[in-house]
């Protein structure tokens, strides 16, 4: 041990650093001015920690500051040292420093890093003052009780709207599911009803019979929009709509529908922001709305139909899931009616829940517009007495910028093809069957798929395809969406046709159509299909297509 130190303490044949340097005045001063004051403020620093010690007696962790400072210290000497190894080469009596700095920190950081947790948990006896100065000064205020109770009715009234969303969308999704399936028999049963029809012209009797299955398989259909609507799963095509044009419109359509024993006064607010909203399915809320005032109303009154602009605050919006506190275009019914009761209010909106006698109602007018305006990114409130009426205000949001307005050319596609291939993707068997019918008796000529990975064999097989035709909800780990990508991988520039019972956010962005989509909801009859195929392969059709149905 002597022997190894003598050698290490030996600086006889070193050179000292200034060598290294050259010995240039420079570089010789720079560093050691440098050194000197790096060592200056190390050295300053245990007496700023004792400082800090003796003025903080209540810091339980003073003791610390010792070995921290013995550490900072010998961190200085190194640089003291770096300073006098420039002349004189002690470069082992340098390393024992260093060596014995190394050890300083792992003893100063095993110790600091299991402290830093407990320290900062401890409050001050100054914080601590405070606190107890604060609780008592609260405790003799009376308000302190009346904001308490009015937090708690607040957080019980936001749980409550937090369960009942939680409901509404648990049921939601199950009425998606249901319409979507069927919507698939639908579309077997409307197309092949069609064909039916054109067979027995000639017998009335059988022509009566098709003339009733086309009437309920049309209210099927419309049952299965208003779920999809309630479930928030209908495709959508929002735009800029002049709200007060629009209901103008639309008031022209109700008189006649809900009669003359009921006045409709509309009060249109003037200045009237633009509101983006599918304008199609918006009529067709104010339609149902009107119709439950009109039922509410059997011996005549008032409907006031109003438009204003209104103001959604954060607390007006808590509680209720994916909805924005901001700026809305607001619509107002309000009916003289027989008013709805209080017991009934939290359960309006649910399917198939009325109020009518049996026979006179669905139950799924209220629900539609529900889901209608939750997925349009708005909201909808229902206030009512009984004996008062009721008032129904849908808030829709604000349109950012005013697009004008596409005025396509108004015609009629040919119906038949022109031999055009057109690739089928349908996973439902029946569906599939009467789809591959329906298009080779309209001119065409078809392939099939049951799957997309199926689809994408027949692609990569070479055989010649104008057309994708495919549903959008598949089994497997490929939808419509992901086999429409790889197809254009593989044919760039192929047309592509979407169709499903309900998209499940696969072609569309929160349930609003992405742009240059082309969507064929199901059911659909044989024309709507022939006009659909015509507009999908020819590309100036693509317009009128993509306009929202009359």
């Amino acid at each position: 041990m002597w022997s190894f130190l003598e050698r290490l303490l030996d600086s006889s044949t070193f050179s000292p650093h200034g060598i290294c340097l050259l010995w240039e005045p420079e570089l010789i001063w720079l560093h050691v001015i440098s050194d000197a004051i790096i060592a200056a403020s190390y050295f300053s620093i245990p007496f700023a920690l004792a400082i800090l010690v003796s003025k903080r007696r209540d810091f339980q962790f003073g003791w610390m500051a010792w070995p921290f400072a013995a550490f900072i210290l010998a961190c200085g000497l190194t640089h003291v040292f770096s300073i006098y190894t420039l002349w004189v080469p002690i470069y082992g009596l340098e390393g024992l420093l260093k060596a014995l700095t190394a050890v300083a920190s792992i003893f100063t950081a095993v110790l600091l890093w299991p402290l830093i947790p407990r320290i900062l948990a401890i409050p001050t006896e100054e914080q601590l003052r405070e606190a107890h100065v604060a609780l008592a000064e609260e405790g003799r205020q009376r308000q302190r009780s009346e904001f308490l109770l009015e937090r708690f009715r607040e957080a019980e009234a936001n749980e409550s709207k937090i369960r009942q969303a939680q409901k509404m969308e648990a049921v939601g999704q199950l009425t998606g599911g249901i319409a979507h399936d069927f919507n698939n028999i639908l579309t077997v049963i409307t197309g092949t009803i069609d064909i039916l029809a054109e067979a027995v012209t000639h017998n009335r009797q059988l022509t009566e019979i098709t003339a009733l299955i086309r009437d309920a398989a049309d209210r099927g259909a419309s049952l299965t929009r208003h779920l999809l609507a309630f479930a928030r799963k209908q495709p959508l095509q929002p735009s800029d709509v002049d709200v007060n044009a629009l209901m103008a419109d639309t008031i022209e359509l109700l008189r006649p529908t809900i009669g003359d024993h009921v006045d409709i006064d509309f009060r249109s607010a003037p200045d009237l922001p633009r509101a983006l909203v599918d304008g199609n399915q918006l009529v067709t809320a104010i339609i149902n709305l009107a119709l439950n005032a009109r039922d509410a109303m059997p011996k005549g009154g008032r409907l006031t139909i109003e438009t204003r602009t209104a103001e959604l605050k954060p607390s007006d919006v808590n509680g209720h899931d994916g909805l924005a506190a901001g700026d809305y275009v607001a619509i107002a019914l309000t009916d003289s009616g027989r008013g709805i009761a209080e017991a009934d209010l939290a359960k309006v909106f649910e399917p198939f829940f009325t109020t009518k006698d049996v026979g006179k109602g669905t139950g799924l007018g209220l629900s539609m517009v529900y889901g209608f305006v939750k997925q349009s990114n708005g909201h909808v409130v229902l206030d009512s007495e009984v004996g008062r009426g009721t008032r129904v205000m849908l808030y829709l949001p604000r349109a950012a910028v005013v697009s004008a307005a596409a005025v396509p050319e108004r015609r009629q596609p040919d119906a038949r093809g022109a031999r055009e291939i057109v690739l089928v993707v349908e996973d439902d068997r029946l569906v599939r069957s009467y789809v591959l019918t329906q298009i080779e008796s309209l001119g065409y000529t078809t392939l099939s798929a049951n799957n997309g990975r199926e689809a994408v064999a027949v692609l990569d097989s070479g055989a010649p395809i104008d057309l994708l035709f495919t549903d959008v909800i598949m089994p497997g780990a490929m939808n419509g969406r992901d086999l429409a990508t790889e197809a254009r991988k593989r044919r760039p520039g192929l047309r592509v046709l979407f169709t499903s019972g309900y998209t499940d956010d696969a072609i569309d962005q929160d349930g609003k159509l992405e742009q240059g989509i082309l969507f064929l909801a199901k059911p659909y009859s044989r024309a709507e299909l022939a006009r659909m195929l015509r507009v999908a392969l020819r590309e100036d059709e693509t317009a009128i297509a993509q306009e929202p149905a009359a």
